[in-house]
This record gives C-alpha cells, sequence and structure tokens, in this order.
C-alpha cells in the first residue's frame, strides 16, 4: 500500500512540474525522415536536427513572458502559435515535408511522464 501511494506522490509531483511550465512537443508522423527541425521560442532557436518517420522531442520553453512560437523545418516556418511561460503546452505535428500542423494540449488531459516518455 506505502509504495502505490509513493508512486501516486510522484505522479502528482511530476505533473506541478507539467502545470508550472509550458512545452513544446514535435512529431514527425510522416513516412520520412524530417531534416533541419527547429523551434523558435524567447527569439532564440533551438536546432533538434534530423526526426526520423514516428520520432517526437519534447522539450521545455523558458519562461519569457508572451511570446511566439515557431516551428522550423528547413526555411519554411510554420505554426505562429502564442505561448507564456507557463500553462501553455504546444503539440506539433509534421505530416509532410511542407505540412507541420499545431495544436494547445489541454492541462489536464494528459499525464506529463507520458508526454515525456512518448
Amino acid at each position: 500500500m506505502g509504495w502505490i501511494l509513493a508512486f501516486l506522490v510522484v505522479l502528482l509531483a511530476c505533473n506541478l512540474i507539467w502545470l508550472g511550465t509550458s512545452t513544446v512537443s514535435i512529431l514527425n508522423a510522416s513516412n520520412h525522415p524530417v531534416p533541419s527541425v527547429a523551434y523558435r521560442a524567447c527569439e532564440t532557436t533551438h536546432h533538434l536536427g534530423t526526426l526520423q518517420p514516428g520520432q517526437s522531442k519534447f522539450r521545455f520553453l523558458q519562461a519569457c513572458g508572451d511570446d511566439t512560437l515557431e516551428i522550423l523545418v528547413g526555411d519554411s516556418r510554420f505554426c505562429q502559435i502564442y505561448v507564456e511561460g507557463e500553462l501553455y503546452h504546444v503539440d506539433a505535428t509534421i505530416s509532410g515535408e511542407k505540412v507541420v500542423s499545431c495544436a494547445y494540449d489541454d492541462l489536464l488531459s494528459s499525464l506529463f511522464v507520458m508526454k515525456i516518455l512518448r
């Protein structure tokens, strides 16, 4: 019984971190590797490199106040989406070389541990 309680406490603590930050998760849902993937937030470009088919990258965003998150694939920019330093979680899906979609993740529908392990 004690280990179950300990597990729940750890899970809750992780989700408190999830609620106190902003994140981006970028998934390559295409059947081909996508080279030169990056994201731009807080006036800084963060290079992720090549994403293989089915591969995803999860990153915490810097806290810099009101900002716009962009997903970069090569020289193309996608998903100019509003974010702040906390409570904004963006899921970006690359479906093709020129097809990228972004959506906010519902804070209460997913667990931080599941996001980071995806």
